[in-house]
This record gives C-alpha cells, sequence and structure tokens, in this order.
C-alpha cells in the first residue's frame, strides 16, 4: 500500500531547506550550474551541478540563482533550475520514498508573492508533488514556535524580509509586509562601503556573504574587526568595524519603521502585547545586537521586548512540516 510522506519547504533566495515527516533535515544553496562549454561538460559528466558543489566549481559553469527577491524569475532556465532543487531536496531527504508513495508539501514564499508566482510554483510542482500549499515565510515561523497570540514574526532572509503580525488567526493581507531589503541587499552596501574606502581590494560575493555571516553588528560597540582581503593577489589586513556597523544599520532601520507601523495600526488594546512579542528569524537574525536595535526602535511606543529564534536555519521549514501535518484537507483544496 502506497505511503504517504508530508514535508515542508523554506524556498529562499539564498538556501533553501526541507524538514519531513520522517525527522529528515536537509538544505543547499538555491543555485544550478551549468557546464559552460564540451570541456566543462567532459570534466563533470553530467548536465548540471547543485548548491555547493555548483558553487566550489563556479567558474567553469554558468550559474543561475532562480529566485530574485524571493520569487522564481519569470524564465525558463530559471523554473527548470527550481523544479531542480525542489526535486534534490526531497529525494535527499526522503530517499525510502517509491514511485506510488504520494507527498504533501507546504513551501513557504514572502507574504506578498504574487498570485502568478505562486502559480509558477503550484504548475512546476504538479508532476511531483501531490498536493501543496503555499504559505507566508514570516507565518510558518510563528507556526514552528507555537505563536499565535499577538506577537510580530520578523523573519530576514537573503531577498526579503518578511514580517508577520499575529493575532490568533490567520493573518489578514494587512497584517503583513514584505521588504526587498533583506541578506542580499547587505551585502551590496558591504561590497560599496569596503571598496569605497579600500578601492582596490578583491571581492566577490562569496567572499563578502562570508564577512558579513562572521563579523556582522549593530550593537553600539564591538571588538575590532579587521579581515585579510588581496590586492592585486597581495593579501593584507583590513579594519572594516565601522563598515559592518554602518551598513548593518542600513538594513535594521527600515525593518524597525515597518515594525512601528505595524505596531502603530493595531487595536490599541493589544498593541503593548504585540511590541514586547517581538520575534527575530531567518539569517538576519544572526547579526549581532539585532535584538536590541529593534527594542531601541520602540522606545517612544512604551518600549519592547524582541528575541531571536535559536533555530534560524530550519525554522521556516519546521513550521511549513507542521502545517503539512496539520492542515485540514479543505484548506489545501481552497488554494
Amino acid at each position: 500500500m502506497p505511503n504517504t510522506f508530508y514535508a515542508g519547504i523554506d524556498l529562499g533566495t539564498s538556501r533553501s531547506c526541507i524538514a519531513t515527516s520522517t525527522g529528515q533535515r536537509i538544505t543547499t544553496r538555491t543555485c544550478v550550474g551549468y557546464p559552460k562549454d564540451v570541456i566543462a561538460q567532459k570534466r563533470f559528466g553530467k548536465d548540471y551541478l547543485l548548491g555547493d558543489e555548483a558553487l566550489d566549481n563556479r567558474l567553469a559553469l554558468d550559474m543561475v540563482w532562480p529566485l530574485a527577491d524571493g520569487v522564481i524569475c519569470e524564465d525558463e532556465r530559471a523554473l527548470e533550475a527550481t523544479v531542480l532543487i525542489l526535486k534534490h531536496l526531497i529525494a535527499e531527504a526522503l530517499p525510502e520514498m517509491q514511485k506510488d508513495d504520494e507527498i504533501y508539501v507546504a513551501i513557504g514564499v514572502p507574504a506578498q508573492a504574487s498570485i502568478t508566482n505562486k502559480k509558477a510554483i503550484i504548475d512546476i510542482t504538479k508532476d511531483f508533488i501531490n498536493k501543496i500549499l503555499i504559505v507566508s515565510e514570516a507565518f510558518s515561523v510563528a507556526y514552528a514556535i507555537d505563536r499565535f497570540d499577538e506577537c510580530l514574526i520578523v523573519d530576514i532572509g537573503a531577498g526579503t524580509t518578511d514580517l508577520c503580525r499575529m493575532h490568533g488567526s490567520i493573518p489578514e493581507a494587512e497584517d503583513q509586509v514584505t521588504l526587498k531589503i533583506a541578506g542580499n541587499y547587505l551585502d551590496e552596501q558591504i561590497t560599496q562601503a569596503i571598496l569605497q574606502k579600500y578601492p582596490d581590494v578583491q571581492l566577490t560575493p562569496q567572499i563578502v556573504r562570508r564577512i558579513k555571516e562572521k563579523y556582522g553588528y549593530v550593537s553600539k560597540t564591538s571588538d575590532p574587526i579587521k579581515v585579510t582581503l588581496t590586492k592585486k593577489g597581495i593579501p593584507a589586513e583590513y579594519d572594516i568595524t565601522d563598515i559592518m556597523r554602518e551598513c548593518c544599520l542600513k538594513l535594521t532601520d527600515p525593518i524597525s519603521h515597518s515594525i512601528q507601523e505595524l505596531v502603530g495600526t493595531f487595536d490599541p488594546d493589544f498593541q503593548e502585547r504585540l511590541r514586547n512579542n517581538v520575534v527575530i528569524a531567518g539569517g538576519g537574525s544572526r547579526l549581532r545586537g539585532i535584538d536590541i536595535a529593534i527594542e531601541s526602535s520602540l522606545d517612544a511606543y512604551g518600549g519592547g521586548n524582541a528575541i531571536c529564534v535559536q533555530d534560524a536555519e530550519y525554522c521556516g521549514s519546521v513550521g511549513a512540516l507542521k502545517m503539512s501535518v496539520e492542515m485540514p484537507s479543505e484548506y489545501w483544496e481552497q488554494l
């Protein structure tokens, strides 16, 4: 008799994660590399490489990052790459799945992803996913930590920052905000600032991302941040302490403003509860001091309390998994 498997997928601009009903958790870079020429094809012996393997061999590949700002790019190669990534995640996480088995999947996307984009995800997955549920990434975080009362979820990813106001029921459109100011935006700011101060250093997106993930902070003080970079191939040490804080504030300031808007437009009887229950998730939650910076932004509103989730990488996919297991059948059909 066929088995039914459940999975939750956080489909991200930079990374995508899956959590399954069998207890598996897998993550991959959301990229596909296609061999540039016959030599590359001969070297790899296959038509494409995925994730970290593609990144490690990117000089010989045409790289495709199919999700821009958290939504699928509308071209054939991006759609194909998205299918390859989703199939890869499912195959890696559920190797025991047989041809006749069924899989129900909830996929997290930015809160304000267009109807067209949601339809694209449904269309490209219909051949290998039996039932699909498209959910807000921030709502899936709330589901993971069982926070359905008055709280404000802030999910800072690579392509988008998603904010969701919870109040004991499924959020309405006015409860959700998507900002295109997120991790990739911060990478761009760091790159520009370093090059402005040290014009001849050599940077790549991978170098900048590693610097951000290791040293990013928004607290008022920090130990000196000195990194080794090359100039025409010659390594040297560069101080980027002030650069890191100023760039990270360019990320957190717009997020704080959106939090203020969501608090200020909430039912006044419940505003205090909301601002004292801010939950920060996603890769951006790893920035040192981001919880304190957000709390400070609410001082004029009477103060606030913010916490960062413990499992920033899998929180969204775990919440999506819980939804795929618990959602009544009419919600799948309605979608």
